[in-house]
């Protein structure tokens, strides 16, 4: 069953509810992009409009009906129905088909470097949330078109957002920082000297594809 999937990978990867919701507060998304999310349905919790993508063959069939919105609708934390798209297909290729500027928020966690094909679907000033692990994190913090913003710790069992002593994150333990086709080729983040769970960047305002 697709609600059974959904619940069975949540319980599997952790519960991202705090750190969505801290990114939520801080950033006032309402439009949401979520390229390489298998089976993570935690953003719909938070957020009341969210495009999934993937390419996987089970996400495809647990998005395929109403389970994931009936699932969503129990656990969302605003007023209204859950609207929950699903697209299907390797974000590398399928992005470029998506409308630009048309999301507020792009999540890239474990999944590659999703910012070098979603930031065109980002509206000017809008916001991407990114991890270490596949490099994304410091492929955007490469790029000028970002800014790192916000940086998110996990503590206790919950994520906390802080705007403090930006300067010290993404600095790696062996300098210089590897540049973009370097951080390509290996795949994976470097170790820096103040890791964070996850890096929130902004995007420039009148940003234009490059």
């Amino acid at each position: 069953m697709p609600e059974q999937d959904f619940t069975a990978y949540g319980d599997r990867i952790g519960d991202r509810t705090t750190l969505y919701r801290a990114v939520a507060s801080h950033t006032g998304a309402r439009r949401v992009l979520y390229p390489g999310s298998y089976l993570d349905l935690a953003p719909s919790s938070v957020w009341p409009d969210v495009t999934y993508l993937d390419a996987d063959a089970r996400a495809r069939r647990a998005f395929d009906g109403p389970g994931a919105t009936t699932l969503a609708a129990r656990h969302r934390e605003y007023a209204e129905r859950p609207r929950i798209a699903f697209v299907p297909g390797d974000y590398t290729r399928t992005l470029a088909e998506l409308p630009e500027a048309a999301w507020d928020l792009v999540i890239s966690l474990y999944a590659g470097p999703v910012s070098e094909h979603a930031t065109r679907c980002l509206r000017p000033g809008g916001w991407l949330l990114a991890n270490n692990s596949h490099a994304d994190a410091g492929l955007a913090h490469l790029d000028p078109r970002y800014r790192l913003a916000a940086v998110l710790r996990h503590r206790a069992g919950r994520h906390h957002l802080t705007t403090d002593g930006l300067d010290r994150y993404l600095q790696p333990k062996r300098p210089p920082h590897p540049g973009r086709e370097r951080l390509r080729a290996a795949g994976r983040g470097v170790a820096y000297t103040h890791p964070a769970a996850a890096y929130l960047f902004r995007l420039g305002p009148g940003t234009r594809e490059r």
